[in-house]
């Protein structure tokens, strides 16, 4: 079964994500602090991570950045989530290392096709 990292600091956000991946029978670990991430990515080598670009502490970027520096979580594929469709976000995003870049309120009929692809389902 795969495994889905989901973080994101509003709580009612990690919940809808949860339920939506668990009913296409993924198991879901999340987190609402950036910071955990790292070491829960590390830890339970999830197939998958997504996560908030706009967050206290760190933001989606930074949190990208460093598992893309860590030789365990380096080649984790990354979705980043945002309410912002502003171009320079979504290049940020992708010359970081992301993978794909969702808009919130996330559509899952266009979102469940892409992360299906990168978790090769």
């Amino acid at each position: 079964m795969k495994t889905v990292l989901v973080i994101d600091d509003d709580p009612f956000i990690v919940d809808l994500l949860t339920r939506q991946l668990e009913k296409q029978g993924l198991t879901v670990i999340s987190s609402t602090d950036p910071e955990t991430a790292y070491t829960m990515a590390e830890e339970k080598k999830p197939d998958l991570i997504m996560s908030d670009i706009a967050m206290p502490a760190i933001d989606g970027f930074t949190l990208l950045k460093g598992l893309r520096q860590n030789k365990i979580t380096q080649n984790i594929p990354l979705v980043l989530l945002t309410a912002s469709d502003r171009m320079s976000d979504v290049e940020e995003a992708f010359l970081a290392g992301a993978q794909a870049y969702l808009l919130k309120p996330l559509d899952w009929e266009t979102a469940w096709p892409k992360l299906q692809t990168l978790l090769a389902l």
